[in-house]
């Protein structure tokens, strides 16, 4: 059975690129573009890993991590965003995984990916 990704992040253009490569790479995807849908897509898809954009609107993805971490304490999240970000450390302390800069190479995004799942 292919292992489930769910991809969160409010740009479009960026999510469908992030939707193509891991699709390519083998996995199942789907994709939210807040953190309010990621938390009630997690609870039905029940991916076996989440990437997490940071700053998003609705719900960041520091609280959307947070949330989805109180459903299910075992998830893995690797969280998107610059290095530059201040909330890199927030992110962290949410409880992610990892944590992949943008602009992100499709390449460092999958070997993040594989490190957990494969």
């Amino acid at each position: 059975m292919k292992k489930k990704v769910l991809v969160v992040d409010d740009e479009d253009l960026l999510r469908e690129l992030l939707v193509q490569t891991i699709k390519n790479s083998g996995y199942t995807v789907d994709q939210a573009k807040d953190g309010a849908i990621a938390l009630e897509m997690y609870k039905t898809f029940h991916p076996d890993i989440v990437i997490m954009d940071v700053i998003m609107p609705n719900m960041d993805g520091i609280v959307a991590t947070a949330n989805i971490l109180k459903y299910d304490p075992d998830a893995v999240i690797i969280a998107l965003t610059s290095f530059s970000s201040a909330k890199g450390d927030d992110i962290l302390k949410a409880g992610v995984k990892e944590i992949v800069g943008k602009p992100i190479k499709s390449n460092d995004l999958v070997v993040a990916i594989k490190k957990y799942l494969d």
